[in-house]
């Protein structure tokens, strides 16, 4: 149990004999057997949670005998769960049955974290959702980091799979983003089984997009069904078929499964990725913002949104791309254009603001050229034309090694990298051109 739980014993003993007597000393009044029986709980404190949600995490039940003991047993039941930083309780007895009372001080929610099912594909998820909340009742899709709660949602996902008689065994994984850091939810799968996908569906999807959506899709048939990943194709492979056509605000719901067949500890399934397609959005207009080194008709060359058009999002990414590039060449390394799309949703067109941040012009360093001998070395040093000072250009190295391959020793086929070495205190660029054979 946490270390800063604290319990509070408060006893209010109505019938002048102690609350933990067991049998009246000489003169005292019996306290009669039907005081001990739980006849109410009241709960203050939490906005969480209920009377309801609270007397069965606690362990007791309404109607039963209970004393002290079972009342710092209930408090620490409720402690250990994670949920609540204080738990205060009190109780007090009379001729018709004891009444509890739990002071309960919620955990901050920053420290709370979604749960996730990764491939309990033989559940919906208001099935699963409505049997563990029945089986763990302080269980709202939210957990600690610290604490039993986690555990105990463990145990009662196995039970349901158990009295499914589903021969897997389910497991958990605390998540944190791909660049490490605060974490960011709890992952429960299903293990000791093989749950492929066989096929993939698009509920929503519209007939210009369906076609995209399953060439994309294709790639997945066989590869192993879980929730995260699959998330990530619906990012990075999925929505862009949408973006491509004009469905600006296109959206994938979480991937959910059908089985298919299943024999043993083989399970197929089919993925269904919901869509909700939205409308499609043309072009109105383009405005750049924050030029001055290059002009605008040499900027709005290299964007492809013809107006009245559907606007093409994924070849805007590339486009812009390409006026970095252009912006490099020019020696300004640093410069960023980044889009601002403006939706009228009434007219179902959307205006692009392109705003440029060109930032320094950076000037040619030090070149180095390693893994060639002396003289191949002296021989491609002599014919680099960019000399130090002078602006730079960042698409030189590439043609410089396109057109001094000449130069370089016969019948060894070579691996060429270039690396950059952008220096932002004298706003200089050093290149390394490394050789290595094959």
């Amino acid at each position: 149990m946490n270390k800063t739980l604290k319990f509070i014993f408060i006893f209010l003993v109505v019938l002048g004999a102690g609350a933990s007597a067991q049998r009246p000393s000489s003169g005292a009044k019996a306290v009669p057997v039907a005081a001990y029986k739980l006849i109410g709980l009241k709960v203050t404190g939490t906005q969480r949670y209920t009377e309801k949600e609270i007397l069965p995490a606690s362990g007791l039940q309404l109607g039963q005998n209970a004393g002290d003991a079972d009342f710092k047993e209930a408090a620490r039941r409720l402690g250990d769960t994670g949920l609540f930083t204080d738990v205060v309780y009190s109780y007090s007895y009379s001729p018709a049955g004891t009444k509890l009372e739990f002071q309960l001080s919620d955990a901050d929610p920053n420290t709370l974290v979604p749960a996730h099912f990764e491939n309990f594909v033989w559940f919906t998820d208001a099935q699963l959702l409505a049997d563990l909340q029945r089986r763990v009742p302080l269980f709202k899709q939210m957990l600690p980091l610290g604490g039993t709660l986690a555990d105990r949602v463990e145990e009662a996902l196995q039970a349901i799979l158990d009295e499914k008689q589903i021969p897997a065994r389910v497991d958990y994984l605390r998540e944190s983003p791909p660049e490490g850091g605060k974490l960011i939810g709890i992952a429960y799968s299903v293990e000791a089984m093989e749950i492929r996908i066989r096929n993939v569906e698009f509920p929503g999807a519209t007939p210009d997009q369906l076609p995209g959506l399953q060439a994309a899709a294709r790639k997945l048939t066989g590869v192993r069904y879980m929730r995260s990943p699959l998330a990530m194709v619906a990012a990075v492979d999925l929505l862009p078929v949408c973006l491509q056509r004009g469905y600006l605000k296109a959206s994938f719901a979480d991937s959910d499964a059908r089985v298919v067949t299943q024999s043993g500890g083989e399970v197929e399934v089919g993925a269904i990725f919901a869509v909700t397609p939205g409308k499609v959005y043309s072009t109105s207009s383009v405005e750049w913002k924050g030029n001055a080194v290059v002009k605008v008709e040499d900027l709005q060359r290299l964007i492809h949104l013809p107006t009245g058009q559907p606007a093409d999002a994924v070849r805007l990414v590339k486009d812009l791309e390409n006026v970095a590039k252009l912006y490099h060449t020019r020696g300004y390394m640093t410069a960023r254009i980044t889009p601002k799309p403006l939706l009228d949703d009434d007219k179902s067109t959307v205006h692009y603001d392109l705003n440029v941040i060109e930032g320094d012009q950076f000037k040619m360093g030090e070149l180095d050229i390693i893994g060639l001998y002396s003289q191949a070395k002296a021989h491609l040093l002599a014919a680099w034309k960019l000399g130090e000072g002078e602006p730079y250009n960042g698409e030189y190295p590439k043609q410089f090694l396109d057109e001094t391959s000449r130069l370089l020793p016969r019948g060894v086929p070579w691996g060429i990298s270039i690396h950059e070495a952008v220096n932002e205190k004298d706003k200089t660029v050093d290149v390394t051109l490394r050789f290595t054979p094959k």
